[in-house]
């Protein structure tokens, strides 16, 4: 279940954070995994970290990852990030018309070196998109609803990357504070104009 999992995207005009729990769960909310690796690169400077029912999660992440990487190959540069975020809502919404449904949940990340700035994007199962210009922070799973009053109140437009660390930790300190099940660990990474990085894990 996509609820029992926690996604966490914060991002300014300078940079983007995203992180994603490392649980898998069975039979609810028994703990049956702590190394499970949501991420999928895109490309140099995007990456996508998706939940959802299990095979949805690898089927999806794998054909997205390697679609965009064929587009690369034959045109002989990466798509942008809010290409990418466009590209992954239409075939979740293409999918929600056949037999083909994906019952999994997006947040997607880069850095636009033409735009010159940083992007955050979400997609749902049900195909609803939203981007940074709306929202510059977003979360996916139930954990969510316990962040956004923090961020509402916290967030700065010009934050420091270590500014942007310490809100995600306290997003998700109050998440493992709050939540029924337990996550023992976070993958983060952050994406910028010198490209990606990962960091290291959050652990509980």
């Amino acid at each position: 279940m996509a609820g029992m999992h926690f996604l966490v995207g914060i991002s300014t005009e300078n940079y983007v954070i995203l992180a994603a729990d490392k649980a898998t769960f069975a039979y609810g909310a028994i703990l049956a995994d702590s190394e499970n690796d949501k991420e999928y690169r895109l490309g140099k400077k995007l990456t996508m970290m998706c939940i959802g029912e299990e095979g949805d999660v690898a089927q999806f992440g794998d054909w997205t990852k390697r679609n965009l990487q064929l587009y690369s190959v034959r045109n002989g540069y990466e798509v942008s990030p809010a290409c990418a975020h466009h590209f992954v809502r239409r075939s979740i919404a293409e999918g929600l018309r056949s037999k083909d449904h994906y019952t999994v949940d997006v947040l997607i990340g880069g850095y636009d070196d033409k735009e010159e700035k940083a992007f955050l994007g979400s997609v749902d199962y049900l195909a609803n998109g939203l981007a940074q210009q709306v929202f510059p922070y977003l979360f996916r799973g139930f954990c969510g609803r316990f962040c956004y009053a923090i961020m509402d109140r916290e967030y700065k437009k010009d934050m420091s990357e270590a500014e942007g660390l310490a809100l995600m930790n306290k997003c998700i300190g109050e998440a493992k504070r709050r939540f029924v099940a337990n996550i023992p660990g976070y993958k983060v990474v952050i994406i910028d104009k010198k490209g990606y990085r990962k960091l290291d894990d959050v652990l509980f």
